[in-house]
């Protein structure tokens, strides 16, 4: 994708490509999913059988229209929370009895987590349902732009922090990395959006498959990192 295209182009592009079926989605899904060192198993993020009753969830994935092109709005999650506390993540959560549809679900949700109203968010699309293994979620993520005023709020009891990453950062070839991940007494080699220095800016797991999925429709091509740790993206 060319940087210097205007957001308005660039808005009319996401129209464009959310919407259609993304053939390699479960290729980019498993190939964010960690890789357990020692025997080279991945967990892989097939959907359970129905009767493991997987908990319905949505996420927004919001695209926020800044003057200096588009960002990518993520936030941290506070560390008390029962689910994915402390990681990197997409306004999102488990859906409610009252909830009319998971697209509404992240709406409210995102409303709860960063005050954004639903009606400054134009939903362009829905991308594939993912399976959350730890937390037994199947998760529907849905993309909505966001006008540059869109003001933002976290809510202190949900979120520790947002913050918004350029797209030209996350499609820089440099920005896909590796990393170890160390969980109950294994290693697990993991790929990662590198955005800054800091071991608190290393975007991976559920949310970094699907920022891949996206960005996979906007004509990125990512090959997933194999058994040995292979990985390779390109503009």
């Amino acid at each position: 994708m060319d940087g210097r295209i205007s957001n308005e182009a660039f808005a009319d592009k996401l129209r464009e490509a959310v919407p259609k079926p993304l053939d390699n989605w479960r290729d980019i899904y498993d190939g964010f999913a960690p890789r357990d060192i020692e025997t080279g198993e991945r967990m892989r993020r097939v959907p359970p059988p129905e009767e493991m009753d997987a908990r319905l969830a949505a996420v927004l994935v919001p695209v926020l229209m800044e003057p200096d092109g588009p960002h990518i709005v993520y936030t941290v999650r506070r560390g008390h929370l029962n689910d994915h506390a402390g990681q990197i993540s997409f306004p999102g959560g488990s859906a409610e009895p009252d909830d009319d549809s998971l697209l509404e679900t992240a709406l409210r949700e995102a409303e709860e987590e960063i005050d954004l109203g639903a009606n400054l968010v134009e939903v362009v699309g829905e991308m594939e349902e993912m399976y959350i293994p730890p937390s037994n979620f199947l998760v529907k993520p849905f993309v909505g732009i966001l006008p540059p005023e869109a003001e933002l709020t976290l809510s202190p009891d949900e979120v520790e922090e947002i913050f918004t990453v350029p797209l030209e950062t996350l499609l820089a070839p440099e920005t896909l990395q590796r990393a170890t991940l160390h969980r109950e007494g294994r290693d697990y080699e993991v790929p990662v959006f590198a955005l800054e220095n800091s071991s608190e800016r290393k975007l991976w797991g559920a949310t970094a498959a699907m920022t891949a999925a996206l960005l996979a429709r906007l004509g990125w091509r990512v090959a997933p990192f194999g058994r040995s740790g292979e990985s390779g993206a390109a503009r």
